[in-house]
């Protein structure tokens, strides 16, 4: 009897263990690769993804490069392919150097997309827009003429050169300024290797240079940090408006000492959310509806379907009034 017993009940454990596995196998399976691994915004990102992940059954995991280094997204980005995930998100660093690959994982049957920034003219299925280009360049430039003037000189200052995204901004800040503000001058453009240490150079170069600078632009969290250390080096704060594409923790202790005046940005966990729910929906090949319905995020996403762009929404402004009330 005992024996009968314990061999039913190692059945029991088998066919538990078992069906465990199916499950397990059963979960969509999602990486991500950003841009850069561990700075506040991708932290952000991923803790919104993660967040998604869990509402929706999905297993995902987030593995960047430690600098803007393409052929390291790259190797990431080949490694995720290989071990047969179902999808597989990339905020390129370099667009050319990963068409090829993004292709293989086409042909390989692995779902790709784009989130945070774009692949175009790749075979990537769709991009998850955090805000529409020309509206960030827009926004960031308008409210630096409101705080500087129609005439203001201003230095603009990068990461990496490769980096579509941010091109396609610096576009937008110079189509802006010549359709609208054409008494404004852009004194530079400047790249860096993705540290704050560049950014710092040039953005005191800028104001060695300049000395009736009225404003700095950065184009990525990484310039940030570098910007206000300048400017409180220089001690101009207060006297020179500085901005970026930067999240709230990245240049809120700037902000609040007049370093930095203000950001432009939108939301990096709502992105890296839906960002998760959009590739559970491309495994599935569930087609997105006009104005998708996401559960568990408040925002006016939008699927722009001649674009093929699933849009979060406009972009947010972060000042010393209200830069306190966020935590990303």
């Amino acid at each position: 009897m005992n024996k009968i017993t314990i061999t039913a009940s190692a059945i029991a454990l088998v066919a538990a263990g078992f069906g465990t596995a199916i499950q397990a196998q059963d979960q969509t399976r999602v990486a991500f690769v950003p841009q850069i691994q561990g700075i506040p915004y991708y932290v952000a990102m991923e803790e919104g993804a993660n967040r998604a992940a869990e509402a929706f059954d999905v297993d995902y995991i987030q593995q960047g490069p430690t600098s803007t280094n393409a052929a390291d997204q790259l190797r990431i980005f080949e490694s995720f392919v290989s071990q047969g995930v179902d999808v597989v998100g990339v905020s390129p660093v370099d667009v050319e150097t990963l068409r090829p690959a993004i292709a293989s994982a086409r042909e390989a049957g692995v779902n790709v997309i784009t989130s945070d920034a774009d692949a175009a003219g790749s075979e990537r299925q769709f991009y998850v827009a955090q805000a529409m280009d020309q509206d960030l360049g827009y926004t960031i430039l308008d409210e630096m003429v409101e705080r500087t003037s129609e005439d203001a000189k201003i230095a603009i200052i990068s990461d990496a050169p490769t980096i579509a995204s941010l091109n396609a901004w610096i576009a937008a800040i110079q189509e802006r300024a010549e359709s609208t503000y054409p008494d404004l001058e852009i004194v530079s453009v400047d790249h860096t290797d993705g540290t704050a240490a560049r950014a710092f150079q040039f953005a005191t170069d800028a104001m060695t240079r300049n000395p009736d600078l009225d404003g700095i632009i950065g184009i990525a969290s990484t310039t940030c940090p570098g910007i206000g250390q300048a400017v409180e080096a220089a001690g101009r704060q207060g006297q020179i408006v500085t901005t970026g594409f930067c999240s709230p923790n990245t240049v809120k202790d700037y902000v609040m000492t007049d370093a930095m005046t203000y950001s432009v940005l939108w939301n990096p966990a709502d992105l890296g959310y839906l960002t998760v729910w959009a590739a559970k929906q491309v495994a599935e090949g569930v087609p997105f509806e006009a104005e998708p319905e996401v559960e568990g995020l408040e925002a006016n996403v939008r699927w722009l379907e001649d674009e093929q762009i699933l849009l979060l929404g406009d972009p947010m402004v972060f000042t010393k009034e209200n830069i306190e009330q966020f935590d990303f």
